[in-house]
Protein backbone atom coordinates (compact mmCIF):
# COMPACT_ATOMS: atom_id res chain seq x y z
CA UNK A 1 0.00 0.00 0.00
CA UNK A 2 1.69 3.06 -0.98
CA UNK A 3 2.05 5.60 1.45
CA UNK A 4 0.20 8.73 1.30
CA UNK A 5 2.20 11.87 3.05
CA UNK A 6 -0.14 14.54 2.77
CA UNK A 7 -3.39 12.26 4.07
CA UNK A 8 -0.75 11.27 7.47
CA UNK A 9 0.24 14.79 8.06
CA UNK A 10 -3.19 16.23 7.56
CA UNK A 11 -4.05 13.56 10.15
CA UNK A 12 -1.74 13.91 12.54
CA UNK A 13 -2.31 17.73 12.39
CA UNK A 14 -5.80 17.36 13.41
CA UNK A 15 -4.77 16.54 16.85
CA UNK A 16 -3.71 20.22 17.56
CA UNK A 17 -7.33 20.75 19.23
CA UNK A 18 -6.01 18.83 21.95
CA UNK A 19 -2.52 18.20 21.68
CA UNK A 20 -1.49 21.51 20.94
CA UNK A 21 1.85 22.90 18.69
CA UNK A 22 3.62 19.71 19.27
CA UNK A 23 1.64 18.85 16.37
CA UNK A 24 4.23 20.23 14.55
CA UNK A 25 6.87 18.78 15.92
CA UNK A 26 5.60 15.36 15.87
CA UNK A 27 5.22 15.41 11.98
CA UNK A 28 8.40 16.46 11.59
CA UNK A 29 10.01 13.49 13.50
CA UNK A 30 8.16 11.08 11.64
CA UNK A 31 8.40 12.80 7.90
CA UNK A 32 12.26 14.59 8.57
CA UNK A 33 10.12 18.17 7.76
CA UNK A 34 10.18 20.66 10.28
CA UNK A 35 11.17 19.77 13.71
CA UNK A 36 14.40 17.41 13.58
CA UNK A 37 15.12 14.25 11.39
CA UNK A 38 12.73 11.66 10.80
CA UNK A 39 12.58 8.95 12.92
CA UNK A 40 13.61 5.56 11.01
CA UNK A 41 13.87 2.12 10.52
CA UNK A 42 10.98 -0.54 11.56
CA UNK A 43 9.21 2.33 13.81
CA UNK A 44 9.03 4.76 11.39
CA UNK A 45 7.27 2.66 8.66
CA UNK A 46 5.02 0.67 11.23
CA UNK A 47 3.55 4.10 12.03
CA UNK A 48 3.33 5.21 8.74
CA UNK A 49 1.87 2.29 7.66
CA UNK A 50 -0.55 2.61 10.66
CA UNK A 51 -1.71 6.07 10.24
CA UNK A 52 -2.10 6.00 6.20
CA UNK A 53 -4.44 2.79 6.96
CA UNK A 54 -6.51 4.19 9.30
CA UNK A 55 -6.46 7.37 7.25
CA UNK A 56 -8.66 5.65 5.09
CA UNK A 57 -11.58 4.41 7.43
CA UNK A 58 -14.52 6.69 7.36
CA UNK A 59 -13.63 8.87 10.78
CA UNK A 60 -15.79 10.83 11.95
CA UNK A 61 -13.98 14.63 12.86
CA UNK A 62 -13.88 14.32 16.37
CA UNK A 63 -12.54 10.86 15.63
CA UNK A 64 -9.52 12.28 13.80
CA UNK A 65 -8.43 14.71 16.67
CA UNK A 66 -8.58 11.80 18.97
CA UNK A 67 -6.47 9.77 16.75
CA UNK A 68 -3.96 12.72 15.59
CA UNK A 69 -3.90 13.60 19.42
CA UNK A 70 -2.80 10.20 20.24
CA UNK A 71 0.26 10.03 17.38
CA UNK A 72 1.60 13.12 18.22
CA UNK A 73 1.76 12.10 22.32
CA UNK A 74 3.20 8.63 20.98
CA UNK A 75 5.85 10.15 18.68
CA UNK A 76 6.94 13.53 20.84
CA UNK A 77 7.54 10.33 24.03
CA UNK A 78 9.76 8.31 21.42
CA UNK A 79 11.69 11.35 20.68
CA UNK A 80 12.27 12.21 23.96
CA UNK A 81 13.28 8.94 24.77
CA UNK A 82 15.80 8.82 22.46
CA UNK A 83 17.02 11.97 22.92
CA UNK A 84 17.66 10.81 25.99
CA UNK A 85 19.98 7.66 25.80
CA UNK A 86 17.08 5.15 25.60
CA UNK A 87 17.54 2.30 22.67
CA UNK A 88 14.53 0.51 21.23
CA UNK A 89 14.02 -2.70 21.91
CA UNK A 90 15.82 -5.82 19.47
CA UNK A 91 14.00 -8.57 20.53
CA UNK A 92 11.95 -8.74 17.49
CA UNK A 93 8.99 -6.79 18.54
CA UNK A 94 9.30 -4.84 15.35
CA UNK A 95 9.84 -7.42 12.77
CA UNK A 96 7.46 -9.27 10.88
CA UNK A 97 6.74 -12.82 11.65
CA UNK A 98 6.63 -15.67 8.96
CA UNK A 99 3.32 -16.21 9.76
CA UNK A 100 1.54 -12.79 10.26
CA UNK A 101 2.69 -9.04 11.18
CA UNK A 102 5.08 -7.44 13.65
CA UNK A 103 3.89 -7.30 17.30
CA UNK A 104 4.13 -3.67 17.41
CA UNK A 105 2.18 -3.24 14.04
CA UNK A 106 -0.75 -5.02 15.93
CA UNK A 107 -0.20 -3.07 19.63
CA UNK A 108 -0.34 0.60 17.43
CA UNK A 109 -3.20 -0.39 15.36
CA UNK A 110 -5.05 -1.03 18.76
CA UNK A 111 -3.89 2.00 20.23
CA UNK A 112 -5.37 3.88 17.64
CA UNK A 113 -8.43 1.91 17.77
CA UNK A 114 -8.72 2.41 21.43
CA UNK A 115 -7.97 6.72 20.83
CA UNK A 116 -10.99 6.34 17.62
CA UNK A 117 -13.35 5.65 20.40
CA UNK A 118 -12.57 7.29 23.70
CA UNK A 119 -14.69 9.66 24.27
CA UNK A 120 -12.39 10.98 27.87
CA UNK A 121 -9.87 12.75 25.59
CA UNK A 122 -7.24 13.10 28.78
CA UNK A 123 -6.69 9.10 27.61
CA UNK A 124 -5.22 9.99 24.14
CA UNK A 125 -1.81 10.91 26.26
CA UNK A 126 -1.61 7.88 28.27
CA UNK A 127 -2.91 5.85 25.14
CA UNK A 128 0.12 7.21 22.89
CA UNK A 129 2.42 6.62 26.00
CA UNK A 130 1.60 2.98 26.22
CA UNK A 131 2.90 3.00 22.62
CA UNK A 132 5.70 4.72 22.87
CA UNK A 133 6.70 3.29 25.84
CA UNK A 134 5.76 -0.53 24.99
CA UNK A 135 8.86 0.43 22.07
CA UNK A 136 11.49 0.24 24.33
CA UNK A 137 10.31 -2.08 27.13
CA UNK A 138 12.42 -5.56 26.60
CA UNK A 139 10.02 -8.30 27.43
CA UNK A 140 7.02 -6.53 27.52
CA UNK A 141 5.25 -9.24 25.29
CA UNK A 142 2.12 -8.64 23.19
CA UNK A 143 -0.07 -10.42 25.27
CA UNK A 144 0.71 -8.20 28.00
CA UNK A 145 0.36 -5.46 25.89
CA UNK A 146 -2.99 -6.17 24.80
CA UNK A 147 -3.94 -6.82 28.16
CA UNK A 148 -2.93 -3.30 28.73
CA UNK A 149 -4.87 -1.91 26.53
CA UNK A 150 -7.77 -3.42 27.30
CA UNK A 151 -7.38 -2.38 30.93
CA UNK A 152 -6.52 1.13 29.84
CA UNK A 153 -10.18 1.45 27.90
CA UNK A 154 -11.53 -0.12 30.71
CA UNK A 155 -10.34 2.51 33.04
CA UNK A 156 -11.69 5.92 33.55
CA UNK A 157 -9.70 8.74 33.51
CA UNK A 158 -10.34 9.21 37.35
CA UNK A 159 -9.31 6.03 37.42
CA UNK A 160 -6.08 6.78 36.55
CA UNK A 161 -5.58 9.58 38.61
CA UNK A 162 -6.20 7.49 41.76
CA UNK A 163 -3.58 5.32 40.40
CA UNK A 164 -1.03 8.39 39.83
CA UNK A 165 -1.89 9.12 43.78
CA UNK A 166 -1.16 6.22 45.22
CA UNK A 167 2.21 5.70 43.45
CA UNK A 168 2.91 9.59 44.10
CA UNK A 169 1.75 10.49 47.04
CA UNK A 170 4.66 10.80 49.45
CA UNK A 171 6.36 12.81 46.78
CA UNK A 172 3.33 15.55 46.42
CA UNK A 173 3.49 18.23 48.80
CA UNK A 174 0.46 18.55 51.38
CA UNK A 175 -1.06 15.25 50.16
CA UNK A 176 -2.89 13.16 53.36
CA UNK A 177 -4.74 10.61 52.70
CA UNK A 178 -7.53 8.99 55.11
CA UNK A 179 -6.12 6.20 57.44
CA UNK A 180 -9.31 4.66 58.30
CA UNK A 181 -12.31 3.09 56.41
CA UNK A 182 -15.80 3.94 55.98
CA UNK A 183 -17.54 1.19 58.03
CA UNK A 184 -18.14 3.21 61.03
CA UNK A 185 -19.37 6.03 59.18
CA UNK A 186 -22.01 3.58 57.26
CA UNK A 187 -23.11 2.46 60.81
CA UNK A 188 -23.06 5.95 62.59
CA UNK A 189 -25.08 7.04 60.13
CA UNK A 190 -27.42 4.73 60.29
CA UNK A 191 -27.83 4.61 63.67
CA UNK A 192 -28.44 8.60 63.85
CA UNK A 193 -31.12 8.66 61.15
CA UNK A 194 -32.28 4.76 61.52
CA UNK A 195 -31.68 4.68 57.61
CA UNK A 196 -29.23 3.86 54.91
CA UNK A 197 -27.96 7.08 53.52
CA UNK A 198 -24.84 7.83 54.33
CA UNK A 199 -25.03 11.36 55.10
CA UNK A 200 -21.14 12.87 55.73
CA UNK A 201 -19.51 10.86 52.66
CA UNK A 202 -20.32 12.66 49.49
CA UNK A 203 -21.43 11.08 46.49
CA UNK A 204 -18.45 11.58 44.68
CA UNK A 205 -16.45 9.70 47.60
CA UNK A 206 -18.64 6.92 47.36
CA UNK A 207 -17.98 6.60 43.60
CA UNK A 208 -14.36 7.15 43.71
CA UNK A 209 -13.89 4.71 46.65
CA UNK A 210 -16.38 2.36 44.39
CA UNK A 211 -13.44 2.78 42.22
CA UNK A 212 -10.63 2.26 43.87
CA UNK A 213 -12.58 -0.99 44.74
CA UNK A 214 -12.84 -1.97 41.41
CA UNK A 215 -8.89 -1.41 40.67
CA UNK A 216 -8.06 -3.32 43.48
CA UNK A 217 -10.53 -6.31 42.19
CA UNK A 218 -8.72 -6.12 38.29
CA UNK A 219 -5.04 -6.54 40.54
CA UNK A 220 -3.66 -3.31 39.87
CA UNK A 221 -4.34 -2.04 43.34
CA UNK A 222 -4.10 -3.71 47.38
CA UNK A 223 -4.82 -2.34 50.96
CA UNK A 224 -1.92 -3.40 52.78
CA UNK A 225 -2.08 -3.12 56.38
CA UNK A 226 0.48 -0.74 57.48
CA UNK A 227 2.38 -1.27 61.07
CA UNK A 228 1.70 -4.96 60.16
CA UNK A 229 4.24 -7.23 63.05
CA UNK A 230 4.27 -10.22 60.42
CA UNK A 231 4.59 -8.06 57.32
CA UNK A 232 2.48 -8.55 53.89
CA UNK A 233 -1.06 -8.73 55.60
CA UNK A 234 -3.59 -7.25 53.51
CA UNK A 235 -7.08 -5.51 54.14
CA UNK A 236 -10.10 -8.24 52.99
CA UNK A 237 -12.36 -5.73 51.04
CA UNK A 238 -15.84 -6.88 50.51
CA UNK A 239 -17.00 -3.28 49.29
CA UNK A 240 -16.05 0.31 48.76
CA UNK A 241 -16.63 1.37 52.64
CA UNK A 242 -13.72 -1.16 53.54
CA UNK A 243 -11.25 0.64 51.51
CA UNK A 244 -8.40 2.98 53.59
CA UNK A 245 -7.09 4.92 51.29
CA UNK A 246 -4.15 5.82 52.83
CA UNK A 247 -3.46 1.41 52.83
CA UNK A 248 -3.55 1.36 48.90
CA UNK A 249 -0.57 0.47 47.11
CA UNK A 250 0.15 -1.05 43.44
CA UNK A 251 0.57 -4.64 42.97
CA UNK A 252 3.88 -5.76 41.43
CA UNK A 253 1.45 -5.62 37.84
CA UNK A 254 0.28 -2.99 38.70
CA UNK A 255 3.74 -1.02 38.67
CA UNK A 256 4.64 -2.63 35.63
CA UNK A 257 1.46 -1.21 33.93
CA UNK A 258 1.90 2.29 35.31
CA UNK A 259 5.10 2.68 34.02
CA UNK A 260 4.07 1.96 30.65
CA UNK A 261 1.02 4.16 30.49
CA UNK A 262 3.40 7.11 31.61
CA UNK A 263 1.01 8.10 34.67
CA UNK A 264 3.53 10.65 35.78
CA UNK A 265 2.60 12.51 33.08
CA UNK A 266 -1.09 12.70 34.65
CA UNK A 267 -1.00 16.67 35.89
CA UNK A 268 -0.53 17.35 39.34
CA UNK A 269 -3.70 19.68 39.84
CA UNK A 270 -5.71 16.32 38.45
CA UNK A 271 -4.07 14.09 41.30
CA UNK A 272 -4.47 16.71 44.23
CA UNK A 273 -8.37 16.98 42.92
CA UNK A 274 -8.70 13.35 43.18
CA UNK A 275 -7.14 13.41 46.77
CA UNK A 276 -9.72 15.77 48.17
CA UNK A 277 -12.45 13.23 48.32
CA UNK A 278 -10.12 10.74 49.82
CA UNK A 279 -8.19 13.03 52.55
Amino acid sequence: MPLDKDKVKSLISTGSDIAGAATGGAIGFLTGGPGGAAIGGSLGVIISKGLSDIADRLLSNREKIRVGATVTFALTKIKSRLDSGHELRNDGFFEDKERGRADAEEIFEGVLLKAKNEHEEKKTKILGNIFANTAFFPGFSVGEANHLLRIAENLTYREMCTLSLVHRKEKIPGIKLRECSYVDDIRDEKKLYGRSEYGTISNETMSMLQEAYEICDAGLMVCKVKHDEVGGAFWTLLGWADVVPDDLELTEMGERFYQVMGLDDIPEEDIREVSRYLS
